[in-house]
C-alpha cells in the first residue's frame, strides 16, 4: 500500500558549505544523522518550516517539504547564505514523494522510515511518474490523525507557533546538543525552565452524530471554560493544542465540547 503525497515536493540544497549552512538554521543535527525531521525557526524560536532531509553527501541534501512553502524556504535561505557557497533547486519535475506502509524497493532513491513515531510507515523518494497510480488516497491522513501527527503548515501557524509545545522534541525534531542554531536560545530556556503549559492532544468525536461541526481553529471547552483549539481535521479525528494541566485536572465525568458537541480529548501514543 502506497500513496504519492502530491502536496509535497522535493528540493536540492548542495553546495561546498551546505553542511554547515543548514546545521546552523535547523533544529535538528544534521550531522549526526543521514535522515532527519527538523524545524527553522526565527530568532524569537518561532515556527517558519517543518521538513525531512537526507543526507546524499556533505556536499548535497534532499529536503522533504510543504509544496506551499518553497518559496518562502527559497528566500528563507537565501537570505541567510551571504558568502556561503550553496545553492537551492527545485527537483518537483524529477522526483515525487511517496508514503507508505512497507519499505519501497523500486524506482526510489531512498526509501526511509518516518522517524517521528515508530508506527508511521515509510517515506520514499521515486522518480516522477515512475509509479502507475497514485495508491491509496488517505493512508497517510489516516496514521496522521490516528496517532496525532503534527504536521507543519496544517497544524501550526507561521511565525507564531512555539515547536516545542507541538511536540517537536518527542516527534524527534530537536536537539538539545547540537550546539547554536536560529532560535536555539529561546527553545532551550523554554524547556529548561520547564514552561511548555500546553501539549498537542487527539480529539475524536462520533461518526453518528451528523450535526457536529468541528473546524480548524475552534475552541475546546471544559466546564464552559476554554482549554484549547483545534489545529487540524480529518474525518472524525482532529489534533488539537490543549493547556495540558487544565487537562489533567479535569474530573472523569467531565464534559469536553467544541461548539456544543461532545468530543473526546487523549494524549497521543507518542506522548504517553
Amino acid at each position: 500500500m502506497y500513496e504519492i503525497l502530491t502536496d509535497r515536493v522535493i528540493v536540492e540544497v548542495y553546495g561546498e558549505d551546505s553542511m554547515n549552512f543548514l546545521h546552523n538554521l535547523t533544529t535538528n543535527d544534521i550531522k549526526k544523522h543521514d535522515y532527519c525531521y527538523t524545524f527553522a525557526l526565527t530568532n524569537q524560536g518561532r515556527y517558519l518550516f517543518d521538513f525531512f532531509i537526507l543526507k546524499l553527501s556533505p556536499t548535497s541534501f534532499y529536503i522533504d517539504i510543504s509544496a506551499s512553502q518553497v518559496d518562502l524556504f527559497n528566500t528563507h535561505l537565501m537570505m541567510y547564505k551571504l558568502r556561503a557557497k550553496v545553492a537551492m533547486q527545485d527537483l518537483s519535475d524529477v522526483y515525487q514523494l511517496v508514503y507508505s506502509k512497507q519499505k519501497l524497493e523500486f524506482n526510489t532513491i531512498k526509501s526511509v522510515k518516518d522517524p517521528r513515531y515508530n508506527k508511521l510507515g515509510f517515506r520514499s523518494i521515486v522518480t516522477k511518474n515512475s509509479l502507475l497510480d497514485k495508491g491509496m488516497k488517505g493512508l497517510y491522513l489516516n496514521d496522521k490523525y490516528n496517532f496525532a501527527i503534527v504536521d507543519g503548515v496544517e497544524d501550526l501557524i507561521y511565525n507564531k507557533s512555539i515547536p516545542i509545545e507541538y511536540g517537536c522534541e518527542e516527534l524527534n525534531a530537536l536537539s538539545y546538543t547540537k550546539g547554536c542554531y536560529i532560535g536555539q536560545e529561546v527553545i532551550s530556556r523554554t524547556k529548561y525552565q520547564g514552561v511548555v503549559r500546553k501539549k498537542i492532544f487527539k480529539l475524536s468525536f462520533s461518526s453518528t452524530n451528523t450535526n457536529i461541526s468541528v473546524s480548524k481553529n475552534d475552541d475546546i471547552f471544559a466546564y464552559k471554560e476554554k482549554i484549547g483549539v483545534i489545529c487540524s481535521v480529518y474525518n472524525n479525528n482532529a489534533i488539537a493544542l490543549v493547556r495540558e494541566e487544565e487537562y489533567l485536572s479535569l474530573h472523569e465525568e467531565c464534559l469536553i465540547t467544541v461548539n456544543d458537541a461532545l468530543v473526546i480529548l487523549s494524549i497521543p501514543p507518542w506522548r504517553l
